[in-house]
């Protein structure tokens, strides 16, 4: 049975903690000479009222939590901090359309980076760190903020850690999920911190710098100016985002076991990360030959230009320096395999993620060695793990889910009036958490203020599907879920 109480502390909690968010808006707002933050005051507000509400309403709350009750928080989250963090963009008059504020936060708070703003460049300080504070806060989990920082919930917070970690294996570092949390997040701020000062020292502006730093780590791609990384045409700031960008694609746990405890050598046996480098190195060297070859590119400029576009998608942080489109034609569906394909769990990437890649290579290997040797036992195993039959049935089910939900949100894309290739690469963008889209009528640089609502209320779904690996997000639609037994 559902605990609505409990459920209803934490969310109160959460919407305090939104609040707080935006009084930060206010306060860089006040630094840059800012003095209207009339679109500021009503959100906050609400914010603050609502979570009011919802705290006297969970007054005696019983503090045990289910897991049904993670999954439920995890998902009512992510949309009332959508709903509530649109507000500046309406009030403020910055976006007229519901939907399209939606879309703009849900892009935010998903690390999609998906925009429909048209006038970034004139938008004011204020409103555009909000939205590069809703990539950093969505990166590594709205919930998951909270177990680092809140008064623990006991046996509840591994219910909110299962329930937002995204992939198959965000590993424990410590017995206590709550100091789990503290130390991911702490290598999530200095991840933050030294691309900041990386950037400022390419040529960014403190502010550029910070903002650009907290959409990187996110692996968002919110930027402040219309033309993102490519208004800077700066070499040192696309050699700096490549590192960085590379970075927060690495599984965190592998990142805390190479920064605080020195094991570079277990880092390097992990399976995942290696066919993570191996598929960006691969995409890289053919997009750079091809450009080589084909269009004359010096070399220089040529392998640049690809690891930069390739690391920034399978990233998923979709910044775009170049568009990519002017590439040979056979490029484009490289660039789409490793826009769908993404990079590490446990990571704040998105995507189908390579560690479901490489189990899925490994158990088809299986299968045809199993048809030579019917009687043969052969274990499928993943860094020396053995796969349980649960593992391989809920990789299954996600796969099937997954090539499911891209056939309907392409098939209403289309229906809205979009060709099918953009309909297929905006699907793919929105799922993964990506951010740029090209086809036709898109460009990677474009925004995607030319969507209808329907068009955009499905993609604002798809970035929250992919952003909650499906699961989360989906189990409350179903009947049996609210079911006592």
């Amino acid at each position: 049975m559902v605990n609505t109480k409990i459920n209803a502390s934490i969310l109160a909690s959460l919407l305090y903690l939104e609040a707080v968010l935006m009084v930060a808006c206010v306060g860089v707002g006040l630094y840059y000479g800012e003095r209207d933050f009339s679109a500021f005051v009503l959100p906050m507000c609400i914010a603050v009222v609502l979570g009011s509400l919802l705290k006297f309403y969970s007054r005696g709350a019983n503090r045990h939590m289910s897991r049904r009750d993670g999954y439920l928080i995890v998902s009512i989250t992510w949309v009332v901090f959508t709903a509530v963090g649109m507000l500046p963009l309406l009030v403020g008059g910055y976006e007229t359309r519901v939907a399209a504020a939606f879309f703009e936060i849900m892009s935010g708070f998903t690390t999609t980076g998906a925009t429909v703003l048209t006038n970034i460049d004139s938008l004011p300080p204020s409103i555009l760190f909000w939205r590069s504070l809703t990539h950093w806060m969505g990166g590594m989990g709205i919930v998951f903020f909270t177990i680092a920082v809140l008064p623990t919930m006991g046996t509840g917070d591994l219910k909110l850690f299962s329930a937002e970690a995204t992939g198959m294996k965000l590993g424990k570092l410590h017995p206590r999920i709550r100091t789990t949390a503290q130390w991911l997040w702490a290598i999530y701020l200095t991840l933050t911190v030294s691309c900041a000062l990386a950037l400022w020292l390419a040529g960014m502006s403190p502010f550029d710098a910070v903002n650009h730093a907290m959409s990187t780590a996110a692996t968002g791609g919110f930027s402040t100016h219309q033309d993102g990384i490519a208004w800077f045409q700066s070499s040192a700031v696309e050699y700096v985002e490549l590192a960085f960008m590379f970075l927060a694609s690495i599984n965190f746990t592998l990142l805390y076991l190479l920064l605080i405890k020195g094991r570079l050598r277990s880092v390097l046996r992990d399976g995942e990360l290696r066919c993570f480098v191996l598929l960006c190195v691969g995409a890289s060297a053919f997009i750079a030959a091809s450009l080589v070859v084909c269009q004359g590119y010096p070399l220089e400029r040529a392998l640049r230009e690809a690891a930069f576009h390739v690391v920034s998608c399978q990233s998923t942080t979709g910044f775009i320096a170049f568009d990519f489109r002017e590439w040979p034609a056979f490029t484009l569906p490289v660039m789409l395999f490793i826009m769908a394909v993404g990079a590490c769990a446990g990571s704040t990437t998105g995507g189908f993620k390579c560690v479901r890649l490489l189990t899925l290579a490994r158990l088809a290997r299986s299968e045809f060695k199993h048809i030579l040797h019917p009687r043969a036992m052969l274990p499928v195993r993943i860094d020396g793990t053995t796969l349980t039959s649960q593992v391989v049935r809920t990789l299954t089910a996600f796969t099937a889910l997954y090539l499911l939900l891209h056939i309907v949100s392409t098939f209403i894309l289309v229906w809205t009036g979009l060709p099918f290739l953009d309909a297929l690469a905006v699907s793919i963008s929105s799922f993964s958490n990506v951010g740029p889209a090209f086809g036709q009528l898109f460009s990677p640089l474009d925004a995607w203020n030319s969507l209808s609502d329907v068009g955009l209320w499905t993609c604002s779904f798809m970035m929250l599907a992919g952003r909650l690996e499906i699961f989360s997000l989906l189990l409350p639609l179903f009947p049996s879920f609210w079911r006592e037994n």
